[in-house]
């Protein structure tokens, strides 16, 4: 059974929220565990003792960690997590293992590749969706055709949730556009080992089971 390390905290108030990230992978076949590094050594053992690397949802992404002035609507206050994300990322990068982020993790992700946020969608697109707040309603999203996404949940139109006010701009190094919603908003990217979406598929049952499968190493794409 393949160990799938999910880095630091999705949500300090309860263990509802660890727990939907666990139960998708058991699903899977794939057992997921907690844990945060202070700094290179510690990402590289954690690298060692795990198969793959889970970057869940959170708060928001400092713009400083993409040459930006923070904006007056985002709220980035968890330094320590940033810098274990990135060291987790960066170690299980190195070492060919598979990576999936999730919400906060999808763009975590494509900043630590060298890409770009938008820090406050309703600044860069008009009109645009309501995404924040939505975890357990849905929009529409469509997945291009041929993309490693495509591979793994089929491409065409599909029905997503979502809970964020930031979304990728530039992509980073290596990443294509996999989904998008219909105001423009990116919401899927994939590159060699690497995907990642914007909506929260833990919460959304066996329909997103192929992306977890894919982390376990059991598919694909």
């Amino acid at each position: 059974m393949k160990r799938v390390l999910i880095a630091g905290d999705c949500d300090v108030r309860s263990l509802s929220g660890r727990r939907s990230y666990q139960r998708a992978l058991m699903k899977a076949g794939a057992i997921g565990a907690y844990a945060a590094a202070d700094d290179e050594q510690q990402a590289r053992m954690l690298e060692g003792a795990f198969d793959a690397l889970l970057l869940p949802g959170g708060g928001d992404m400092p713009g400083g960690l993409f040459g930006q002035p923070m904006h007056i609507a985002a709220s980035a206050d968890d330094p320590a997590r940033d810098l274990s994300d990135r060291l987790l990322f960066d170690a299980f990068r190195a070492a060919g293992k598979r990576v999936l982020g999730i919400c906060r993790g999808c763009q975590a992700a494509n900043v630590f590749l060298g890409g770009t946020l938008h820090q406050h969608l309703p600044d860069a697109y008009d009109p645009v969706l309501w995404h924040s707040g939505n975890i357990t309603g849905r929009h529409d999203a469509q997945i291009d055709p041929g993309t490693p996404l495509a591979e793994l949940i089929g491409a065409g139109n599909v029905r997503i949730n979502s809970s964020h006010h930031q979304a990728i701009d530039k992509p980073g190094k290596g990443l294509t556009v996999c989904a998008t919603a219909p105001d423009g908003v990116i919401e899927a990217a994939c590159g060699e080992g690497v995907v990642l979406v914007q909506w929260h598929p833990e919460q959304m049952g066996d329909e997103m089971l192929p992306l977890f499968r894919w982390i376990a190493g059991e598919l694909d794409a």
